[in-house]
């Protein structure tokens, strides 16, 4: 499967540097499965059409992502360099720090040095006084889940989770992510269904600037930098786009004062894995369709909470 490549090699040529003078800026990012934190409803349940009859739903007792790239930016195009922004994932950590992984079951609170990018004075810090972060943005290798299925698959081989997806990049066997009726696998199967596309899925979820919540470039066109795509360059990715952020707002801290900014990112996973009977339309076969439920990106939000 082809990854993004522009962003990534436009944040790497982006100057930015750490607040060692003057004030501080800390950082924490909590992951959470509970929608209560936002004090929103529960995504209300919609349903498939062509894979068969409904059989039921199922919430995974473990969910957990990885991440290439997250943080804040206040405007659309960084190419002058101009753009604030707050990165605390990038391309300069190893593949392998835990900072990357998000535990959103166990409300995990993950702490970080935010690197600064934009304009800066001699003391590391922004020029403006106030910064208005407009967007929110993560970019995912993958979500990871366990969840228990109905006792019926117990010894059932299901077919879409002993198979290959990405031209081969990604394996699945069946004796290796399900054991009895217990499932540990990421989500590469559950969303190819929900795409249609073997080889391109989402991986970019931006949020903010935007009324709604919807999938941009799902031709995968070649588009360049625009409010939907606010990392210069082009891309011919698809995109997460989502208005479940709200723009947040940074003084930026004179010398010995200290801001303070949580941010918190929720996924709403009850329900989350949908379970229809496939081509043959015989519940508990092993042509069973397992399926992260309609829109699913409409359960997860974000926010920046600034003290």
């Amino acid at each position: 499967m082809k990854k993004i490549i522009t962003f990534f090699i436009l944040v790497a040529l982006l100057p930015g540097c750490k607040k060692d003078e003057g004030g501080n800026m800390n950082f924490s990012m909590r992951y959470t499965t509970s929608s209560d934190v936002f004090k929103t409803d529960a995504v209300p349940d919609s349903l498939y059409t062509g894979f068969g009859d409904y059989i039921t739903s199922v919430t995974p007792s473990h969910f957990s992502g990885k991440f290439r790239m997250l943080g804040f930016q206040d405007a659309v195009s960084p190419i002058d360099q101009n753009t604030n922004m707050l990165q605390f994932i990038d391309g300069s950590m190893s593949n392998d720090d835990p900072r990357r992984i998000a535990d959103f079951s166990n409300n995990a609170v993950v702490s970080y040095s935010p690197n600064i990018q934009g304009l800066q004075d001699n003391d590391g810090l922004f020029t403006a006084e106030q910064i208005n972060f407009i967007y929110f943005y993560f970019d995912a290798y993958y979500f990871y889940q366990e969840v228990a299925l109905p006792a019926q698959y117990d010894t059932v081989t299901i077919a879409m989770f002993n198979r290959s997806y990405g031209n081969g990049n990604f394996d699945y066997r069946s004796d290796s992510v399900k054991v009895n009726n217990i499932l540990k696998v990421d989500y590469y199967p559950l969303i190819s269904n929900v795409f249609n596309d073997e080889n391109y899925w989402p991986q970019s979820y931006v949020f903010g600037n935007c009324d709604s919540t919807f999938l941009f470039n799902t031709e995968h066109n070649v588009v360049p930098n625009s409010a939907n795509w606010p990392f210069g360059g082009s891309t011919h990715e698809s995109i997460i786009r989502s208005n479940k952020y709200n723009m947040a707002t940074v003084n930026t801290p004179t010398e010995g004062e200290t801001v303070n900014m949580t941010s918190t990112v929720g996924f709403d996973t009850q329900n989350l894995i949908q379970i229809y009977a496939g081509a043959d339309n015989i519940p508990y076969n092993g042509d069973d369709v397992f399926v992260y439920a309609p829109n699913f990106w409409e359960r997860i939000q974000a926010n920046l909470v600034v003290e």
